[in-house]
């Protein structure tokens, strides 16, 4: 057992009663779920606006809680990868798309006015902004790309059971 593992086992303390019965345990997992899923864009927009009116004392402070909030994130994809489920998306509803843009843009945001706060005479946060709609693009067509080797892994599979 992995050290990923072990504070797994103990976070959802499986051999214990601290979340009840099996309904009650499910119960508990649901909440819990809702809300790391409204933190996990909450807490980036709350970073995302108050850089702008706080000004540059605060991108420091500002900038370590959004590394701090996405922290648990990655861990959860490494935890599910390494439990062999794939966390490459099967498909591109409207609902991922928006839960997908409404997760980077405070990222996009947050840079942006980071850097216009730094210098706003400058017009580096506009460079901050172009740079992270190309970044954000980047990124989906890795993941299209991504999602089409896993479908083509996949067809061979199947192939292979005939």
């Amino acid at each position: 057992m992995t050290f990923l593992d072990r504070v797994v086992h103990w976070n959802l303390d499986l051999d214990g009663d601290l979340y009840g019965d099996e309904r009650e345990r499910l119960r508990w997992y649901e909440g819990m779920t809702t809300s790391a899923s409204l933190q996990s864009f909450l807490l980036p927009w709350a970073a995302a606006v108050m850089v702008w009116p706080l000004g540059k004392p605060s991108v420091l402070p500002l900038a370590v809680m959004l590394a701090v909030s996405w922290a648990p994130q990655l861990l959860a994809t490494f935890y599910v990868r390494h439990r062999r489920v794939d966390p490459t998306p099967r498909s591109w509803s409207a609902k991922r798309i928006s839960l997908m843009v409404i997760t980077v843009l405070p990222l996009v945001v947050f840079v942006s006015g980071a850097n216009y706060v730094h210098e706003p005479h400058d017009t580096a946060w506009l460079g901050a902004i172009v740079g992270g709609v190309v970044g954000a693009l980047l990124g989906v067509v890795v993941l299209v790309a991504k999602g089409r080797q896993r479908d083509r892994q996949e067809a061979a599979a199947g192939d292979d059971d005939r």
